[in-house]
């Protein structure tokens, strides 16, 4: 089932970090995982994504990198181009992603190569709002939730 979470008000930033795990290119293989996760190197994740200088992003509350406690997704055709953000809650059945409402009634497949090299992105699920992208990643790794400030199209299962 899918439904639209419209944005709320969103409150300050709390303070801290709960994000125990990042990566660059999760699926990839490589040793592209990210050492830093304190304020400041959340700080410079953040500037990446604004930057359009980050192509795939994966961050879990668990140290282990598991899925588990839920994670949060980023895939990026680059530059100024399409983006797909995605968090999963497996023991909530439950996923939220950004949305392009023109698209939501489409099947349509995004343009985005994504770092497992096999999944397929829906049109619907992307969005272009660089800032926007930053503001979700900056949200979720302070706090581990939807960004309140944007709207979602969730889906549960």
């Amino acid at each position: 089932m899918e439904e639209i979470v419209k944005k709320r008000e969103t409150p300050e930033l709390p303070d801290g970090i709960r994000i125990k795990y990042g990566n660059w290119e999760f699926h990839t293989g490589e040793d592209t995982e990210i050492k830093d996760l304190s304020e400041k190197g959340a700080t410079g994740i953040v500037e990446k994504v604004r930057n359009g200088l980050c192509s795939s992003l994966y961050l879990t509350p668990d140290e282990d990198g598991e899925m588990e406690e839920g994670f949060f997704q980023l895939e990026s055709a680059g530059g100024g181009g399409l983006i797909f953000l995605q968090i999963s809650r497996e023991e909530e059945r439950a996923a939220w992603a950004c949305f392009d409402p023109d698209y939501l009634d489409s099947e349509e497949a995004a343009p985005i190569e994504p770092s497992d090299g096999q999944s397929v992105i829906p049109m619907k699920c992307t969005m272009r709002d660089r800032e926007l992208a930053a503001r979700c990643v900056e949200w979720y790794l302070h706090t581990g939730e939807p960004y309140p400030g944007m709207d979602w199209l969730k889906m549960t299962w």
